[in-house]
């Protein structure tokens, strides 16, 4: 868990992505195809990019500060993109990867020529996004679990805190991605209940970001139509954060193309144990009888009831850094969802990690027991 949450459209920093998808590859070749996954969805049509600038649907561009470095497109018509600049990169040109340097979000050459590879596999499939004649797969709520800012920073000799900070760009891709491929929802752990444990100063450090975010992007939610949540334990936190929290939710009440939750101060066994205390107390008062208490009934005293039931639960769940367990995250609504661990750490996250998880998410066979 950790402090990226907050920040959804800071430019991220540049970092080493080598890391690999462990534990959910899809086995290749994929014959399915996400080409039109983004492009597929409605709500991308015509839709402005996170940062404000004018994007094709179902392409992607990396970013440092402002400067927009590259753009890869998903869509079928990706063979037509800027072919000179294709050129210019083969013959070692101006471009990131032309010079030989990292890719703009920090992809060594050899997974970039990899991801091209899923870009053309995907593309020869020639089927789209679920909602339309394709019938590919694709995850209505993806959960996250945004691990390893504190080691990202430290592996570069900074700070902890500077391991939060890029971890905001991380998310802002994030939402793009989701918002550009039709998923629905997404909910991400910024701070669990364990978090406490940190020091002072670590803890200081994230709850002003989540402070200063919110107050800095709350036009860029309405913009996306992004309507956001938050679930945990607010009266623990400071006023003035519950202050912010609270006029955020007011804010973006009405969006609807991605509902974002962000679990700060959250413990899911600790969500469960208050359902279930909920239930006793009506017990107790005669409101109901012990054998009404149902999976129904607990499931609508969760505070994830602020996600809309048709998407309430989540398809995919993904892990960054290479850790493979939940951590108190979604024990009840994780029952049923496929999980994807993946050793890029979280501020390396970016839209090749995105791929590679709806990549693993197309070739699962879902049986729900």
């Amino acid at each position: 868990a950790n402090a990226a949450a907050a920040g959804f459209g800071r430019g991220s920093r540049g970092g080493g992505s080598a890391g690999r998808v462990v534990a959910c590859r899809a086995s290749p070749p994929l014959t399915r195809s996400l080409s039109s996954a983004a492009a597929g969805s409605s709500r991308v049509q015509g839709r402005r990019s996170w940062g404000g600038e004018g994007r094709r649907p179902g392409c992607f561009r990396w970013r440092e500060g402002a400067d927009t470095k590259s753009t890869r497109c998903l869509t079928p018509e990706a063979s037509a993109y800027a072919p000179s600049q294709q050129a210019q990169e083969s013959a070692g040109g101006s471009s990131p990867a032309g010079r030989g340097a990292t890719h703009p979000r920090g992809v060594a050459a050899g997974a970039e020529e990899e991801a091209d590879q899923r870009r053309a596999r995907a593309a020869a499939g020639g089927v789209g996004a679920s909602g339309n004649d394709s019938g590919v797969k694709r995850p209505q709520h993806i959960a996250v679990i945004m691990d390893g800012n504190y080691r990202w920073a430290l592996e570069r000799g900074e700070r902890g805190e500077a391991g939060h900070e890029a971890g905001i760009g991380a998310l802002r891709k994030l939402i793009e991605c989701a918002v550009d491929f039709g998923v629905r929802a997404v909910t991400v752990y910024a701070f669990s209940a364990d978090n406490w444990k940190r020091g002072e100063g670590e803890r200081h450090f994230i709850f002003n970001l989540f402070e200063t975010c919110l107050q800095t992007e709350i036009g860029n939610l309405l913009q996306n139509d992004v309507c956001i949540r938050f679930i945990g334990k607010r009266g623990e936190l400071s006023p003035s954060l519950q202050q912010l929290m609270a006029q955020a939710e007011r804010a973006t009440r009405g969006n609807e193309a991605v509902h974002l939750t962000v679990a700060i101060n959250y413990s899911a066994r600790e969500d469960i144990a208050a359902a279930a205390q909920a239930l006793a107390r009506e017990v107790q008062a005669g409101k109901l009888g012990p054998e009404e208490v149902t999976e129904g009934r607990l499931e609508q005293r969760l505070s994830t009831q602020v996600i809309p039931e048709a998407f309430r639960q989540p398809d995919l769940l993904l892990r960054t850094s290479g850790e493979e367990r939940l951590s108190d995250f979604l024990l009840w609504e994780l029952a049923y969802t496929e999980l994807c661990f993946t050793r890029v750490k979280w501020p390396d996250f970016n839209e090749e990690t995105f791929l590679e998880a709806m990549e693993v998410y197309a070739s699962r066979d879902r049986r729900f027991g």
